[in-house]
């Protein structure tokens, strides 16, 4: 007889069972954990489930062994044929600073791999959904190695989508002058993996209105993916990551790169300024505004300046929409039309 399937765990025993470092800002309450150095429990506290304030807030990521594993890890991968001990997802890794992750106040943590390589992960947070990954090794050994740096965004199971023909939701990125690239979870289970090769990147998953996305340096050469798969009872898995250029490092020497992680609210101001703040590609398009893009995101732009005259977007929504019929009106007179 087969044996079964084991039930997911709470999310609350399942954090509590593990160390951890908190996350703790204005926008976003969670933890990483030590195992794996993942980031994998977050919070949007300005964000709830229902429109009563006290329900619970959204949560975007979650820890392997709850009902929904959702997580974002870093580090590093060895050349084809090489065998380097590097973290993996089981690596304890040590907390090397005190306290919380929060705004101007980064993380440390180190791993030894015991064969003269040492590994240095640093980790800090802004003010909204910004994460910055530090990775550094320092090669005490007698011989160079080389790695290639790594990022991925894993989620387990298939979401509960809305199923709107023009509102995407699934697997997304832009790869450098191929573009915005959409698969829904439907798509890629069909197709299994989809493979991109391009500078100038960002990856990752997307719902309607929270997203998960992989920064890295738009100036580095990588070789992405978006893929699907199963674990354990036939559990379907979908993945966006991308392997970075090679770093060899030699003996007494050091090597680092630097990873992005953008975990939140699709806020159109939010966005837009890490669009052109951090100079990437066309990073708007994690919003998706349907076929009539410059339509309706100045529309959107209109009914927002009004709100924060009003404090109501119900009201911004019907204004808009008397200027809009004053404005067909008079153009209608205009070509003599009643």
């Amino acid at each position: 007889m087969a044996p079964s399937p084991v039930a997911p765990a709470t999310r609350a025993a399942v954090i509590a069972a593990s160390s951890r470092i908190p996350i703790a800002t204005d926008s976003l309450q969670g933890s990483i954990a030590l195992k794996g150095g993942r980031i994998d429990d977050l919070a949007l506290v300005k964000f709830r489930e229902t429109v009563d304030p006290k329900s619970p807030p959204i949560f975007l990521l979650s820890p392997t062994g709850t009902a929904d594993p959702f997580y974002a890890e870093f580090g590093w991968t060895n050349a084809a044929g090489a065998n380097v001990k590097v973290p993996t997802a089981d690596t304890a890794w040590t907390q090397a600073s005190s306290g919380a992750l929060g705004v101007g106040h980064p993380v440390t943590l180190t791993y030894d791999n015991g064969e003269g390589l040492q590994f240095r992960r640093t980790i800090a947070v802004d003010d909204k959904y910004l994460f910055t990954i530090k990775d550094e090794v320092i090669n005490n050994s007698a011989a160079p190695v080389t790695l290639y740096p790594f990022g991925l965004i894993s989620r387990h199971g298939t979401p509960q989508t809305l199923g709107y023909y023009i509102l995407h939701e699934g697997l997304i990125g832009v790869f450098g002058d191929k573009g915005l690239q959409e698969e829904t979870y439907t798509d890629i289970e069909k197709k299994k993996e989809v493979f991109f090769s391009a500078t100038d990147v960002w990856l990752g998953i997307t719902d309607k209105y929270w997203a998960t996305t992989l920064l890295p340096d738009t100036n580095a050469q990588v070789a992405a993916k978006f893929s699907t798969g199963t674990i354990g009872n036939n559990i379907k898995t979908y993945q966006s990551d991308y392997l970075g250029p090679a770093q060899t490092i030699a003996p007494g020497g050091a090597a680092a790169v630097n990873g992005r992680l953008f975990a939140g609210a699709k806020e159109v101001e939010v966005v837009d300024n890490y669009d052109k703040q951090l100079k990437l590609n066309r990073f708007e398009l994690l919003i998706d505004w349907g076929w009539f893009y410059y339509i309706t995101k100045n529309l959107f732009r209109v009914i927002d300046w009004i709100y924060h005259f009003t404090g109501n977007f119900g009201w911004s929504i019907l204004i808009v929409t008397l200027l809009l019929k004053l404005l067909l009106r008079r153009q209608k007179k205009k070509q003599g039309r009643p």
